[in-house]
């Protein structure tokens, strides 16, 4: 099952492997292609119910972040295992002068952030949820354990645990842990190779935002358990003039997922 646009997969040659990347939409008269970025223990169908609506009106680019989904793991470490393959993909596809917007969801938007500050023409962001951001969280409860029953093969209860599990990180309430949801879930859960979570659990992001001067978007949910949204609308945005932000009201995490509609409309009005 796939968005109902037209589809290219680009698979992009670094080193000894790929990074891939899925294409759609048709290039904008004027428009800057826009990138965008999973997080973490996700896949660039972390974005499924977004590209439909933003492909009509940007030539879009969402790509599997290396050691993610169908690309190539290449190291371990943040700046040779995911910032400098992403910097390499994006100037083999467009060209090292080309202009481009990101959008980055969670682990992404930590990434976007670097790639900012790493390559010119990154013209606008916006975070989503954004990692990295060293302040306070808020959890439900405890994530499940998956590895070893996705090892015994038993997939109905490898099911029930990646519905608990979207529910304490991810989406706000147990109805909108949908079957699409559960699926691409655990599809990217075991695809995952790449361990972000010590990258970008410290922090960084603030002084990342405070090296890049062009404008920024910062959206959180409402629900967002991986943090405090009134703290970092505080810490991050208010007074700064490059930076706007939005709070969605009923929402969590995952938030472009559980509000495509509206995040459509916000990034959209941002990127035109």
């Amino acid at each position: 099952m796939q968005p109902n646009q037209a589809h290219t997969i680009h698979q992009v040659p670094y080193k000894d492997g790929h990074v891939s990347w899925h294409e759609f939409g048709i290039a904008q008269p004027g428009s800057a292609p826009l990138i965008l970025l999973h997080g973490g223990h996700g896949s660039w169908e972390h974005w499924y119910q977004n590209i439909e609506g933003l492909a009509k009106h940007f030539n879009i680019f969402v790509p599997d972040m290396p050691g993610f989904g169908a690309s190539s793991f290449v190291d371990s470490q943040f700046q040779p295992g995911i910032v400098e393959p992403m910097i390499a993909s994006i100037n083999t596809l467009f060209g090292e002068n080309a202009i481009v917007n990101i959008t980055g969801f969670s682990f992404g938007g930590f990434v976007a952030a670097h790639l900012a500050n790493q390559r010119p023409g990154i013209r606008k962001l916006a975070l989503l949820g954004s990692a990295g951001h060293g302040g306070p969280r808020r959890p439900k409860g405890e994530l499940l354990a998956w590895k070893a029953i996705h090892e015994s093969g038993n997939l109905e209860e490898l099911k029930q645990v990646m519905r608990e599990n979207l529910y304490q990180q991810m989406l706000s309430t147990y109805d909108r842990v949908d079957e699409l949801a559960i699926r691409i879930h655990q599809d990217a859960c075991v695809a995952t190779r790449f361990r972000s979570k010590p990258i970008a659990r410290p922090g960084g992001l603030a002084e990342q935002l405070e090296m890049y001067p062009g404008p920024v978007l910062l959206i959180w949910g409402e629900h967002d358990i991986t943090c405090t949204p009134e703290y970092l609308v505080e810490k991050l945005a208010t007074g700064k003039a490059n930076r706007a932000k939005e709070i969605i009201i009923d929402a969590g995490h995952w938030v472009q997922y559980e509000k495509p509609d509206q995040i459509n409309q916000s990034l959209i009005a941002w990127f035109k």
